[in-house]
């Protein structure tokens, strides 16, 4: 098991720097190793995530769940992400229509992340409620 960890934590290092260093040579002005410090930085932690995906997920250990995702966490955060979509297309049909009527324009990037934002804190609350309500 030490082994998958190690194998690992050499991908997310090996990737980090990839894309760091990709960065760098992409980069248009005489910042090379700052910007390629930062994006090795940044994404060291999904790059961490990939090698644990590649090495260390398929590996279980003793007493391991037969079939993890059916747990009442699991249960949770499906009915809260479909609440949350469902209460996401009611925002989306009510803020087109207050566009339409109001004929301001937005930004796309804007409202992209306004969204974003309202799915999340939605998801969010939903399932704070449903996890006290039924602990």
């Amino acid at each position: 098991m030490v082994l998958r960890h190690t194998a690992a934590v050499v991908t997310a290092l090996l990737v980090a720097a990839g894309l760091g260093l990709l960065a760098g040579v992409l980069g248009d002005d005489d910042q090379f190793w700052l910007r390629t410090t930062v994006f090795a930085a940044c994404t060291l932690g999904p790059a961490w995530g990939l090698g644990w995906l590649l090495f260390v997920s398929g590996s279980t250990g003793p007493g391991a769940v037969a079939h993890p995702e059916e747990n009442v966490e699991h249960g949770w955060w499906q009915r809260s992400a479909s609440g949350s979509f469902l209460d996401l297309v009611v925002v989306l049909g009510l803020a087109s229509t207050a566009l339409a009527v109001t004929d301001l324009r937005l930004d796309a990037g804007t409202v992209l992340a306004a969204l974003a934002v309202v799915a999340l804190a939605d998801v969010t609350v939903r399932m704070v409620v449903l996890s006290r309500r039924e602990a």
